[in-house]
């Protein structure tokens, strides 16, 4: 249990100092449509494969991307009498260079990426609570206008922020020796906030400058669920009774497309040069039923339990039932993503303490169309992870803590046809601990 307060600190440590020394408006124009930019649901350990996870079972790790996989954990209890519980934190920073071909912007950020625990109910059956990002909204656009004849200069700005989240409750069980099976059921909540001012600066002092505009609210809830199936079996069995079997494995998940209850506020504003809010009235507050896109996910893995694994997902998006206030269809297409990545194990005498490596790479037709295009987007990812911390000598079977880390550089969209090429660059940190948490007292 201590380390789990050692974790926590860390991660207010780590985000506290990133925030010191960030510039917390990250620029992401495409963030403007629909619900904003979709965040990787994967764990540290997926993104470091180019988000390659739905497969690729790991008795170290917590697979939340299928979780008929969560079972692969219960494994890790060699000695039947402990059940350990597994518990993962991390943050996530990204900076952004954006340029329509002319112009060019840098921005960075650094956000929360997810909280995970998953423990054993029983030797066939797992269950695990995250709450992870779903989307985030964060973009900006200014236009400046000179002073005319008349002594007067006009600016509009566009900014908007927020984001929508996801707080999960995953069960997996074993059906039988090969197949698996799960059930993840969502809960998904969060707002984003729209300004469009426009400003009237005067050469007269005399005259105050004004904002005139409109402030939007938009809060989503609702519940969405994602089944999954996983399959395992022997492809190469080891001639020598010390070595591992070589397995592969198949995998499947499929995200409904969830009914959200939606509401938007709108309200018009008046603000001083200095922001403060001189008179504002609301103009309209209107509910609806929003849908989030569905999502189709199989893949396909070859591992060595411990040693190394490679495997590839396919993954495709459908908008055709997605619904918004003002995300019209013709602003997205259905997309799909490939993505192709593997880890290694570096060799040593305590297989449990040795570090572990990590690379994919991706490509991906996104949901974003604008001018006759749809945007592609391609990435890399390397990543790792590294034992910290000391054994408990009492229990030989339990690994030690992890710090894990995954860097992902790629490109979205072009300068063509009058579009924003985005190129970021994007950095993932975690930290894990395994430990009896739920292990009842006994006196002897």
């Amino acid at each position: 249990m201590r380390d789990f307060y050692r974790i926590l600190l860390a991660l207010l440590i780590s985000l506290t100092a990133f925030q010191a020394t960030a510039q917390l408006t990250e620029n992401s124009p495409y963030s403007r449509f629909g619900l904003g930019d979709l965040y990787p649901t994967g764990s540290i350990r997926n993104i470091g494969m180019a988000g390659v996870g739905v497969a690729s079972p790991n008795l170290e790790y917590i697979n939340f991307l299928n979780p008929a996989l969560l079972t692969t954990n219960r494994r890790l209890n060699l000695d039947t009498t402990f059940k350990y519980t597994m518990f993962e934190g991390a943050l996530y920073g990204v900076g952004r260079s954006i340029s329509d071909g002319t112009l060019k912007q840098q921005s960075k950020s650094v956000n929360f990426q997810y909280l995970n625990i998953a423990f054993p109910i029983s030797n066939r059956w797992t269950t695990s609570i995250s709450l992870n990002p779903y989307s985030n909204m964060s973009y900006d656009y200014y236009n400046n206008v000179g002073f005319d004849t008349s002594g007067i200069a006009v600016s509009t700005s566009n900014i908007g922020t927020g984001g929508v989240y996801t707080l999960n409750f995953a069960n997996g069980v074993d059906l039988t020796k090969n197949f698996s099976a799960g059930l993840t059921a969502s809960y998904v909540f969060g707002s984003t906030n729209e300004d469009y001012f426009t400003q009237l600066t005067s050469l007269d002092l005399s005259v105050q400058d004004q904002k005139y505009g409109i402030h939007q609210r938009t809060s989503y809830s609702g519940f969405n669920f994602k089944p999954g199936l996983a399959y395992r079996n022997v492809l190469k069995a080891a001639t020598k009774e010390e070595e591992e079997h070589i397995y592969y494995n198949l995998g499947a998940t499929y995200d409904f497309s969830a009914g959200l209850t939606s509401r938007r506020e709108q309200v018009r504003q008046i603000k001083t040069d200095k922001d403060a809010l001189s008179e504002d009235s609301t103009i309209s507050n209107v509910k609806m039923n929003a849908v989030l896109p569905s999502k189709l996910s199989v893949g396909f893995s070859i591992d060595k339990p411990v040693d190394w694994s490679i495997g590839v997902d396919f993954t495709y998006l459908s908008y055709s039932k997605y619904k918004n206030f003002d995300a019209g269809i013709d602003n997205f297409k259905n997309g799909y993503k490939i993505a192709l990545g593997g880890e290694y194990k570096l060799k040593g005498q305590e297989v449990m303490k040795m570090p572990i490596l990590r690379a994919g790479f991706a490509y991906q037709k996104t949901p974003f169309f604008f001018n006759g295009t749809q945007l592609n987007d391609f990435s890399v990812s390397i990543g790792g992870s590294i034992p910290v911390g000391r054994k408990d000598a009492r229990y030989k079977s339990k690994p030690l803590s992890r710090l894990n880390v995954a860097l992902v550089a790629g490109q979205r969209g072009t300068t063509n046809d009058g579009l924003i090429r985005d190129r970021y660059f994007q950095v993932y940190l975690s930290f894990q601990t395994i430990d009896k948490w739920f292990e009842r007292r006994r006196i002897e």
